[in-house]
């Protein structure tokens, strides 16, 4: 999925997958390629969030909007729901052109909710601000947690089966017979049991 204005402001700490269960996955027991299967890790990591578009570990985004929607509703979830990684700030521009950040009193946040939603406080409204692109911007924290144990199975098991395939696997196509092919992959059906549509 893409957004026009989705950032990530802070990467994930650690991988879903260490380096040890990757090469035990691999069957790898020298260090030569450390660097080589560290790379596909966070390669697969990219590629499996992108596909569910989810956040596997605690992650900070910021989405920026041209004007106050009648609820946000949060791209990449799960949002996190322990810990300092639970802030969420919304923030606008006034007309003066200076920045203003509302009070956390001012409006609801939805963890429970796929995807997590902020919305103003019952008979609340959204305060003016310049017409202006990105004028509008909320961000929070998303992720299963803050270290891969918190990610479900079904996915550690996508991202071990797609960097299995990627480390044997160093082409886009292999040649069968006379006539290149694209490698199988068969890592998106293991994904799908826990991928979610778009936001709209």
């Amino acid at each position: 999925m893409r957004y026009r204005s989705l950032t990530r402001e802070t990467a994930p700490a650690v991988e879903p997958v260490t380096l040890a269960e990757a090469k035990a996955h691999l069957r790898v027991d020298i260090s030569d390629d450390d660097d080589l299967i560290t790379a596909i890790i966070t390669a697969a990591r990219e590629f499996c969030e992108e596909y569910l578009d989810r956040t596997l570990i605690h992650t900070q985004w910021t989405m920026r909007m041209d004007a106050f929607p009648w609820e946000f509703k949060l791209p990449r979830p799960p949002m996190a729901t322990a810990g300092t990684t639970t802030v969420t700030s919304v923030t606008y521009t006034l007309e003066t052109q200076a920045t203003a950040t509302l009070n956390t009193s001012e409006y609801r946040v939805d963890r429970d909710s796929t995807p997590g939603v902020v919305r103003t406080v019952y008979a609340g409204t959204w305060p003016g601000h310049l017409a202006d692109a990105n004028a509008v911007s909320v961000t929070w924290w998303g992720g299963y947690g803050a270290d891969g144990d918190s990610v479900p199975q079904a996915i550690r098991s996508a991202m071990l089966l797609l960097i299995g395939h990627l480390y044997e696997n160093r082409q886009a196509a292999v040649a069968t017979g006379a006539v290149p092919q694209d490698v199988p992959f068969g890592v998106k059906a293991m994904l799908d049991t826990h991928r979610w549509g778009s936001y709209r």
